[in-house]
């Protein structure tokens, strides 16, 4: 390897700087300041939103399996089933949106 011999090296910059390249430098900087405050206040907003969402997600899915009027999910218990004297009562007991959830379930698990 060669050795680093400082006759050798050129006196110059190694770049060349645009002429008019620092009359304006101060100007861009706070411009670009302005436009990161903005984002920053973007993100901001857009965290907020996202974290409301969030809340009321858990919220929802902590309140789903009592109702939300506490009355229950209405997916009749073992007692109800058992009381009922053929299928077409039990279907008769359960909501369209149960319905269409047991539908699912029971083409996923093949029954």
């Amino acid at each position: 390897m060669k050795e680093f011999e400082l006759e050798n090296m050129s006196r110059e910059m190694p770049y060349k700087m645009p002429e008019h390249f620092l009359d304006d430098l101060t100007e861009r900087v706070v411009a670009e300041i302005g436009r990161e405050k903005r984002r920053h206040k973007q993100r901001r907003i857009y965290l907020m939103f996202a974290s409301a969402a969030a809340v009321a997600a858990v919220i929802l899915l902590a309140l789903l399996p009592f109702g939300f009027g506490g009355t229950g999910t209405g997916v009749p218990d073992y007692e109800t089933i058992s009381q009922c004297t053929s299928i077409d009562e039990i279907f008769q007991s359960i909501s369209t949106d149960e319905l269409g959830v047991y539908s699912m379930m029971s083409n996923y698990y093949g029954n």
